[in-house]
């Protein structure tokens, strides 16, 4: 790697995703946070640009966020990712972290937050061993 780790938070909300990003860097000031709000385009940044963790929402419209990590996977096997949405399903869940990727529900509660951060900070200590 080299630089700072790099996180791109995906979520078609532009204001959600400003939030994610503005708490993620107030939580760890060595993260460089960029937003996406189409998965797709976040998809071929992967290719042109350093990217260290991928935080993406679930619910998004032309591709939900497993098939968003279902093509990261196929981009970046090993790429670090967080799936955080409103949505409280244990299949989504489960599906998530069949493709290693962790999951946050995103509530309401600051503590939400506490725990997305927590996951992005595990995600990228395991991807950098």
């Amino acid at each position: 790697g080299g630089g700072s780790p790099d996180v791109v938070v995906v979520d078609d909300d532009p204001a959600m995703a400003s939030l994610v990003r503005a708490y993620i860097e107030t939580h760890d000031d060595g993260l460089v946070v960029r937003t996406q709000t189409n998965p797709e385009t976040a998809l071929s940044t992967l290719d042109e640009t350093t990217v260290d963790c991928v935080v993406s929402d679930y619910q998004m419209p032309g591709m939900d966020g497993l098939e968003f990590l279902s093509a990261v996977r196929d981009a970046r096997p090993n790429l670090p990712f967080v799936l955080f949405t409103a949505v409280d399903d244990d299949s989504v869940a489960e599906r998530a972290r069949d493709r290693g990727a962790a999951f946050v529900h995103k509530s309401g509660a600051a503590t939400a937050f506490e725990r997305l951060v927590d996951a992005v900070a595990g995600e990228l200590d395991d991807g950098g061993a």
